[in-house]
């Protein structure tokens, strides 16, 4: 008797265990179903000029019909809300709206969009796409990235010398002066950095230098440590009482054009040794 009451309660374990197997099974296999029915897609990483914008899209596709989404947005890595679509409602920041703008925009059962508009050093970091459907919930990401880059370049001159300002500087730098092939930029006396709306830098260096019509001209070069190079160049021509950027491209990136980068490259030679 003893030995059947011990059989069934060792069957009853195994059934137990059996029932419970299948229904851990069962799971497993609805969530990876479920996983695959729908996916996002965005790019890894993007780089961008400070003071441009960047698109940023999340791409959804589906292996089934019927795809009910519940929630979809983009977020920011400090939880922050920036795009949002509940059922076919879209709200997000607008340009204007914040320091930092953007416009959310959104083609229903495809895509969502963030454009960031003038990006600014505190734009970087990670966003993240999040989806929560009928077919299960995904997210995916984009890192955003900056360019070494600066807004403008701003160079005078007086009686007392030549004067550069560059604004929108990223990441920080330095003035570096010289006349002709000579590194003068021990004789900068009046060097400021200011923090602006949004970390980027502006850097003002001044010479204290009597200006003589018709002496050799000076020229301010901006110096980014982090990267080791010229960002770009400014003259300072004392027979005009004027002066001139050296070429710099239009959105005011930083490139410098051809002619002034083996002049740049000297200039950091020389300055370095």
């Amino acid at each position: 008797m003893f030995q059947c009451l011990g059989d069934q309660v060792k069957r009853h374990k195994m059934n137990l265990f059996t029932q419970q197997t299948v229904m851990l099974w069962l799971c497993v296999a609805r969530t990876l179903t479920t996983a695959e029915l729908v996916k996002l897609s965005t790019v890894d990483s993007v780089i961008v000029w400070c003071h441009q914008s960047v698109r940023l899209q999340c791409n959804i596709s589906t292996s089934q019909e019927g795809l009910l989404i519940k929630h979809l947005a983009w977020v920011r890595q400090d939880g922050k809300h920036l795009c949002d679509v509940n059922g076919t409602e879209v709200t997000g920041t607008h340009p204007g709206s914040t320091t930092s703008a953007m416009e959310c925009s959104y083609t229903p059962q495809t895509q969502l969009s963030l454009t960031l508009l003038q990006v600014r050093p505190l734009d970087q970091g990670k966003y993240l796409c999040k989806l929560r459907s009928s077919h299960g919930v995904k997210e995916a990401t984009t890192m955003v990235k900056l360019q070494e880059s600066y807004k403008e370049a701003q160079p005078s001159i007086s009686d007392e010398g030549p004067t550069c300002t560059f604004t929108g500087v990223y990441p920080d730098g330095e003035v570096h002066w010289f006349q002709g092939p000579n590194n003068v930029t021990g004789d900068s006396t009046i060097n400021t950095k200011q923090v602006e709306d949004g970390a980027s830098l502006t850097i003002t260096s001044s010479l204290k230098r009597k200006t003589v019509s018709g002496e050799e001209a000076y020229n301010c070069s901006l110096w980014i440590p982090s990267t080791g190079s010229y960002l770009t160049s400014s003259l300072v021509v004392p027979e005009h009482d004027k002066a001139r950027v050296a070429q710099p491209n239009a959105s005011g990136s930083g490139s410098i054009g051809p002619l002034w980068k083996p002049f740049l490259v000297l200039l950091s030679t020389l300055f370095l040794v």
